[in-house]
């Protein structure tokens, strides 16, 4: 019976204890590849363990080995007692122990990091697992080069790829704890395949236990490097009190934390922007074709403005919507290959949201706060002043955005408004600014003037707002440093007298 088949027959077997997860567990074939992952099955035991079924997740605990022991800091009952007490025992004890030693010496940052993998009968480089994970293994996934900036208007300069550098980053993870998905995130950085560049662990915090916090999130915490040798994996721990062995003293964090501060806001600008593509095709039925297509002038104003970085990602993305291979995208991907180098690094962990899911906005009726999320990433929370039972409960799209409503920026409706499917509620401005944060308005959402303008120029037109009773935390998340488009297009509208509700 080969590898394959013999494995293929062991994981059959613990399914059939567990009919009812099928091929739910996206492990199960990645299992298939690596034989003698340790730390996949001691990620995929860790999932069992989170939903309570203790008996599935012993069972891959005792295909993790030494992992779970390095780990969890404790040996596994069931490991232990399946023991021999043979001489051949006593030698896979001795290699347990290596491993564990190299391991500890991995998570804690010592020296290079270097996981020294040789005692631990790490696979050979032909092995079908080299290259996984852990057991001196590689680490991170292969990247992209990136290119320079885009010459910056709508009409767009290209981003042309360049060589690699070695201020680029494969990934940027976020984990709001250390003893809970603190190691699963660092096991899944572990797992990507080798990468010619480094990733980064930062503590992204949870709001109310349910949304990871955007402006909190980016705190260095480790920094997984590809080895010049593809059997080993570097980690640096910029903060020890996360490493699992923990001691050791954390490496100082001065050039992570300037790479995490240049990379958050592009990564806005990426979100801003492949958002607003997917929604001009879920509008439209087409994908945009240039730039001017997106910041155009009203009532097509799809995008505010434009930004020089986003000539090179529109580029990026419009090759891969155009592809003549059969079947077109069904949605624009992450740009990651172009633009500046600095806002490399794909979301990941907590932050993966990013990169998959669209900004919306969410309006909390009872907290009075409004929110721009992404998946349960919140990226904003405004206050807002609403209409009590005024402000209608349901979900909108945005129709219609319009600078200075009624030839004004100082009115009722401030200088920006954005009519809610095409009725007589909207999201603007106000020249009352004592009602922020109270229900004095007659069914609109009113903001704050600099408020107002960030979030005109983060969401699209056919941005999803939903309008609910409470579901947003009541701390306010408002960055120092506003999110802006440059204007490059006449959006006002002097022909139309609105008559929002206020």
């Amino acid at each position: 019976m080969s590898r394959d088949d013999r494995l293929e027959k062991q994981i059959n077997e613990f399914y059939e204890r567990s009919p009812e997860l099928a091929d739910s567990l996206p492990m199960k074939d990645y299992l298939l590849k690596h034989e003698n992952n340790q730390m996949a099955w001691y990620l995929l035991g860790k999932q069992y363990a989170a939903k309570g079924e203790e008996g599935k997740a012993n069972y891959c605990f005792a295909q993790a080995g030494s992992i779970y022991e390095a780990f969890e800091a404790k040996e596994n009952p069931l490991l232990q007692a399946s023991l021999p007490s043979s001489s051949a025992a006593k030698g896979r004890g001795k290699k347990r122990k290596y491993l564990i030693a190299g391991l500890l010496l991995l998570l804690a940052g010592m020296g290079a990091g270097v996981l020294i993998g040789r005692e631990a009968a790490a696979p050979a480089a032909d092995s079908p697992s080299a290259g996984a994970s852990v057991q001196g293994q590689a680490s991170a996934e292969p990247g992209d080069s990136r290119g320079k900036p885009a010459t910056g208007k709508p009409a767009g300069g290209k981003g042309t790829a360049a060589g690699k550098s070695k201020a680029e980053l494969a990934y940027v993870a976020g984990a709001a704890d250390s003893q809970s998905d603190g190691p699963l995130t660092l096991g899944a950085l572990l797992m990507k395949s080798a990468a010619p560049s480094a990733s980064l662990l930062v503590q992204s915090p949870v709001l109310d236990g349910k949304w990871t916090d955007w402006q909190k999130s980016g705190l260095p915490l480790a920094e997984v490097r590809p080895s010049s040798s593809e059997e080993k994996a570097e980690v640096d721990w910029f903060d020890s009190g996360w490493c699992p062995c923990g001691v050791g003293q954390g490496q100082d964090n001065a050039k992570a934390r300037q790479q995490v501060a240049a990379w958050k806001p592009l990564q806005e600008g990426k979100l801003v922007l492949r958002s607003a593509v997917n929604q001009y095709k879920a509008r439209t039925g087409n994908w945009p074709k240039s730039a001017e297509q997106l910041a155009a002038d009203y009532p097509n104003n799809a995008m505010s403005g434009w930004n020089e970085e986003m000539g090179a990602w529109f580029e990026e993305l419009s090759e891969e919507l155009t592809k003549v291979d059969g079947k077109l995208p069904s949605s624009a991907s992450w740009p990651k290959a172009s633009g500046p180098e600095a806002g490399s690094g794909q979301p990941a962990g907590k932050l993966a949201a990013l990169a998959s899911q669209p900004l919306e906005i969410i309006v909390d009726k009872s907290n009075h706060r409004l929110a721009v999320v992404s998946g349960q990433v919140l990226l904003r929370n405004y206050e807002v002043g609403l209409g009590a039972g005024r402000t209608p409960v349901g979900t909108f799209v945005i129709s219609e955005k319009v600078r200075n409503p009624n030839g004004s920026s100082t009115g009722p409706y401030g200088s920006r408004g954005m009519a809610l499917s095409d009725t007589l509620y909207a999201i603007h401005g106000t020249d009352e600014p004592d009602s922020i944060g109270k229900d004095e308005s007659k069914g609109c959402i009113r903001m704050n003037k600099a408020d107002l303008e960030e979030l005109y120029d983060l969401v699209s037109l056919g941005t999803k707002v939903t309008i609910m009773q409470k579901g947003l935390p009541q701390e306010l998340r408002v960055p120092t440093e506003r999110f802006h488009l440059k204007p490059s297009q006449n959006e006002t509208n002097p022909d139309k007298k609105y008559e929002w509700l206020d």
